[in-house]
């Protein structure tokens, strides 16, 4: 029995490691990308299967038609590849829409190699041309043809070299595996293309197939148990695309020079421009005021937004530059995201106004109130009209102390504070003396051990005082008071105790709803002083009756506390 030649052999070889790489790949369909790779690993199967057949067949008539199934499994091996490399990069909106076509191309191939005798496309003069023992072929390919076969190498290694960037730019997962995949397209491309062209020794022979034996076993290398189509680059590239294209945020894509190189749909219609002609504009020129900061440079005016005027009124935009740096660390851009901030501006300049304007009014008119009624109250000889007069004076007081209690929530809610380590011993000693003339008849008593906690010392001694002053104000002519500090097992907890009747209600209720309403709310901003303090010190006020009393408690997490030194 003759042996079998080589080239039959390797042929053999590359079907069956290709038919059982398809095997194993199978589980991954559906999987970006991985359905065109299957396609083209089953023409690739297809095609060494034929070839290899097609040399031991000497009949003209079925050799002609094995030549058939060649030339298509080549177009549908190419094609595929092209598919697999864009989809599997994210980049299959590409194709949107064109799938059935490229599915078809295989199919036009061997259209027009089955009628080439009528129109001559595809080659002239084929003949059986034996060697070596082998049924080989000689024909002349036509121009159109090798061109269009060309243009398939060509698109192929434009596969490869989308696989070869995308490893490059997205970072070490599966790095080796993708250039091998992207380098075991390389010999049977080269072999290819010196079949097509008549550069071997052999001219008839030709060798793709069996150069697809190292083409496999780099596939099998990069597919087999490293789940490559588990992690791959598609998700991160849709993921960027949607969320620049999809965001409701405007957010522009600059070159290092500050150039527009793209930007999403929400920012043309904010600066009102279409993407085409904001192209290659520097980025300030699309807006009316202000100049953008790109991140690690200033803006001459130092500010942080910029202004963009509409048809009606206009829109002010704070600023956030983060800097584009490729694969190899390059610094290549920026993105620049604007967050449309007018309507919060205006609340907040309204918000000031009236906060200026009243303060400073109910100050003035309440020192003015208060003079006239005590004037009043000393020349005044009824009884009745006395207490009306008193009752007066202390509503004059009371809305003088609460403007006072406005502007010291001002002050702690707009204070940078500084986090330290603080023993909370002393702490809760300054607090008793600085409170303690709110009621000098109360007993306070401080119990606080060693404990200590990370925070903003002074804005820890308001909340505090706050909930001290509530007791001592509201808890009767001498009330008992206690403040103490403890650490739980989720962190440490501050607490003032009384003896008092407590907070009413409804009051509490507007404080556990974080909000007040017709019927839900408070007499005074202490209490809203004393949450909103714990809440920006990363803790939260609980109000708990107790038999007799009760206990405002503000805790803090296990993270800010700590052991004093």
């Amino acid at each position: 029995m003759a042996p079998v030649p080589w080239p039959v052999l390797g042929s053999a070889l590359s079907a069956l490691g290709t038919a059982l790489l398809v095997a194993y790949l199978r589980r991954y369909r559906g999987k970006p990308g991985a359905n065109w790779f299957l396609a083209s690993l089953t023409s690739q199967a297809l095609l060494s299967l034929a070839y290899g057949v097609a040399l031991l067949v000497s009949d003209p008539a079925l050799r002609w038609a094995l030549e058939v199934v060649v030339w298509t499994t080549i177009a549908g091996t190419g094609v595929y590849f092209v598919c697999f490399a864009v989809a599997y990069t994210g980049r299959a909106h590409l194709f949107q829409g064109k799938q059935a076509v490229i599915a078809a191309l295989p199919a036009v191939v061997a259209a027009i190699v089955v009628t080439n005798p009528f129109h001559h496309i595809a080659w002239r003069g084929f003949r059986i041309d034996p060697v070596a023992g082998m049924t080989t072929v000689s024909y002349t390919i036509q121009p159109v043809a090798l061109a269009l076969m060309t243009a398939g190498i060509a698109a192929i290694g434009v596969g490869s070299l989308l696989l070869f960037d995308t490893v490059v730019s997205y970072g070490p997962l599966y790095r080796g595996e993708a250039v091998a995949v992207g380098l075991s397209t390389i010999p049977p491309l080269a072999a290819l293309l010196v079949w097509a062209y008549g550069l071997g020794p052999v001219p008839e022979l030709n060798l793709t197939t069996t150069l697809f034996l190292p083409h496999v076993a780099l596939d099998a290398y990069a597919f087999v148990g490293s789940g490559m189509f588990e992690f791959h680059p598609a998700t991160r590239r849709v993921g960027e695309r949607a969320a620049i294209d999809d965001l409701g945020t405007p957010v522009v894509i600059v070159d290092e020079r500050g150039r527009v190189v793209t930007l999403n749909a929400a920012a043309e219609d904010a600066f009102d421009v279409e993407k085409s002609a904001a192209l290659t504009r520097p980025l300030d020129a699309l807006l009316d005021e202000g100049t953008v900061a790109l991140a690690g440079a200033k803006t001459p005016d130092g500010g942080d937004t910029v202004t963009v005027r509409r048809e009606v009124g206009q829109s002010v935009y704070a600023v956030t530059s983060t800097p584009l740096v490729d694969g190899r660390d390059r610094h290549v851009g920026h993105t620049v995201a604007f967050q449309d901030v007018t309507a919060e501006r205006r609340r907040e300049q309204r918000l000031n106004v009236l906060n200026r304007v009243l303060r400073h009014n109910l100050r003035n008119e309440m020192t003015v109130i208060r003079g006239f009624t005590e004037m009043a109250a000393d020349r005044v000889e009824n009884d009745d009209a006395a207490a009306m007069l008193d009752r007066a004076l202390g509503a004059a007081d009371d809305l003088s102390s609460l403007g006072e209690k406005a502007r010291e929530v001002e002050r702690v809610l707009d204070r940078d504070g500084r986090a330290e380590q603080a023993a909370l011993a002393p702490l809760l000693e300054r607090v008793r003396e600085d409170r303690r003339e709110a009621n000098p008849e109360a007993t306070v008593t401080v119990n606080a051990g060693d404990v200590s906690v990370t925070t903003d010392p002074p804005t820890l001694e308001t909340v505090v005082g706050e909930l001290l002053e509530n007791a001592l104000v509201h808890g009767g002519a001498a009330p008992t008071v206690a403040l103490g500090a403890e650490r739980r097992e989720e962190g440490v907890a501050v607490t003032v105790t009384d003896d008092g009747p407590g907070v009413p209600e409804h009051e509490r209720a507007a404080i556990d709803a974080g909000a007040e309403s017709p019927l839900e709310h408070g007499s005074g901003l202490g209490l809203w002083l004393a949450n909103w303090g714990a809440m920006s010190l990363g803790g939260r006020l609980a109000l708990a009756d107790d038999d007799g009393g009760m206990t405002a408690t503000v805790e803090f997490p296990a993270a800010g506390d700590g052991e004093s030194g």
